[in-house]
């Protein structure tokens, strides 16, 4: 009797661990004997780069529409205070100084904000 236990615990396993990997999606294969199978698809993983780019893009988005929003002299005249604060402040002041990028951007976002 615990062996047929033992044997229908582990076929439930299988069963149970299958079906967690077929959320994910799954496909269709057939063998070369003809018999139709489904494969689970992988889970695609959007690792640390991907995030760090998200961040980093949304942090030149809202550096390009604060510029802006308050213009050049008024920017950065906001940037002073923290060049001589402490130095998270000089990071934070490092971090927003406007470069290429954000003075393309804020050209953009101009004549959407007026």
């Amino acid at each position: 009797m615990s062996a047929n236990v033992q044997k229908f615990d582990r076929r439930l396993t299988r069963i149970v661990r299958k079906h967690r990997s077929l959320r994910n999606g799954y496909g269709f294969r057939v063998d070369r004997s003809g018999l139709i199978t489904v494969k689970p698809k992988r889970a695609k993983s959007s690792g640390p780069l991907t995030a760090f780019l998200g961040v980093a893009l949304i942090a030149v988005l809202f550096k390009a529409v604060v510029f802006a929003n308050y213009g050049p002299q008024k920017y950065m005249s906001k940037l002073e205070p923290l060049r001589g604060g402490t130095l998270v402040e000089q990071a934070g002041a490092w971090l927003m100084e406007p470069g290429t990028l954000t003075f393309v951007l804020a050209d953009i976002f101009s004549g959407i904000l007026s």
